[in-house]
């Protein structure tokens, strides 16, 4: 019964952060829909997508590694914060570097100004430091420090885009954006409160650990993202950052099914960890992480279809036009959430190569029927491209669960 409690419990605390990081996300998209023209709107947006695959990148998601094995091992807490900080920022400066050479060539293919990928670039490392603090409170089911520091961020980043918007300054949102990151990130490294020092052999060590594992979580993470934002980075490329922006408002709607899926996957994350050789006990986490997660998916699906039509109105009736297509498109963030759930589970129980498996179906599949469909179609080709390949990476990360669940194939733990 307590681990029941403790997973609703912790699951509506991280939904409560969630829920106000992504609207406060969102706010920060009106704010830039009211303000900036579409097409700069949209350019925004694809900054959105590349930092987020840039964070990827920097971090080798070794946050989920690091959640996981102080769930394990509280006792080793300090050594591996300190060594996924360490570890993690040093690859950060070797992966900026690459983007930076790389930025040129980025810019005339996405078809958006150049600053907007050395902007996304600059907020890298600010970004890593939040999220290995986030995850380190994760781990230790500090639930409500991981949320106060969500909440805090985006009210700084609120309050700094409208500042910086009144002061007339072009690149509001990128600065606005990068400061909330430099500001919460005191408050992560103040919090933490890791005093302890290491050796270095001993940090090395526990870096590579965290590396070893999270190495596969990596590329299903990235799999999944770049299966979910390529859609927006091709309709730029091929036909202007307009089409991106007002794509993006579409999805921006749909991000609650993401806000709920991450919830309850991150709340699923250390229990179902904690209990990866206790078969019945692991699956019945799993039960109630997408029991929960169905009954708020219906809820929002009923929020959007009758509020969002008013609430778009009102903020730019430019982007009027995504209503022709948006029901279809809640159908394919329904079936990601889902997969979200799935591919958490399967990482924080040592099935990490078959969230890998059906992350490469999302993403090979996915990104042909873009080149193919996107060009033809625009908006509708997006969408049946990510419908599609959601629909056959779910089925296949179903299968594979299933037949080591239930049918009782071993695998490899970590």
């Amino acid at each position: 019964m307590g681990s029941v409690n403790s997973l609703y419990r912790g699951g509506l605390i991280l939904l409560v952060g969630f829920i106000f990081f992504k609207m406060g996300g969102f706010l920060f998209k009106i704010i830039c829909m009211n303000v900036m023209p579409v097409s700069a709107y949209g350019e925004v947006a694809v900054f959105m997508v590349l930092f987020n695959w840039f964070v990827l990148f920097a971090t080798f998601n070794v946050t989920i590694g690091l959640a996981k094995f102080i769930s394990h091992d509280k006792g080793k807490k300090e050594l591996y914060y300190t060594a996924s900080l360490a570890g993690s920022l040093l690859i950060t400066l070797v992966v900026c570097a690459a983007l930076l050479v790389l930025a040129p060539w980025m810019s005339g293919v996405l078809n958006v100004g150049y600053p907007v990928i050395l902007w996304a670039i600059a907020s890298v490392p600010f970004a890593v430091i939040y999220n290995i603090g986030i995850f380190y409170f994760r781990g230790l089911y500090r639930m409500k420090s991981s949320t106060y520091a969500d909440i805090m961020m985006t009210v700084i980043r609120i309050a700094a885009l409208i500042g910086f918007f009144l002061a007339g300054i072009v690149y509001a949102p990128y600065i606005a954006f990068l400061l909330s990151f430099m500001a919460i990130d005191f408050y992560l490294l103040l919090k933490s409160r890791v005093r302890t020092r290491f050796e270095r052999s001993e940090v090395f060590h526990a870096f590579r650990e965290l590396l070893i594992y999270s190495v596969p979580v990596f590329l299903s993470e990235f799999l999944r993202l770049f299966s979910t934002d390529v859609d927006r980075l091709m309709l730029s490329g091929f036909y202007s950052s307009f089409e991106a922006g007002v794509y993006d408002v579409a999805v921006s709607l749909c991000l609650g099914y993401i806000i709920i899926a991450n919830s309850y996957s991150n709340a699923l994350l250390p229990l179902a960890s904690s209990s990866q050789h206790d078969g019945s006990k692991r699956r019945g986490e799993l039960r109630r992480a997408l029991k929960a997660s169905t009954a708020f998916f219906i809820l929002y699906t009923a929020i959007v279809l009758i509020a969002g039509r008013p609430v778009i109105g009102m903020i730019n009736p430019a982007y009027m036009g995504i209503f022709s297509f948006l029901p279809a498109l809640i159908v394919a963030y329904i079936l990601i959430g889902f997969l979200t759930v799935l591919t958490f589970y399967a990482n924080s129980v040592g099935y990490q190569k078959h969230a890998v498996y059906a992350g490469a179906v999302f993403a090979f599949l996915n990104l042909a029927l873009n080149f193919y469909l996107i060009p033809r179609m625009m908006y509708w080709g997006a969408i049946y491209a990510l419908t599609v390949s959601c629909a056959a990476s779910l089925a296949v990360m179903a299968l594979l669960i299933w037949k080591v669940e239930m049918c009782g194939r071993k695998v490899k733990r970590p």
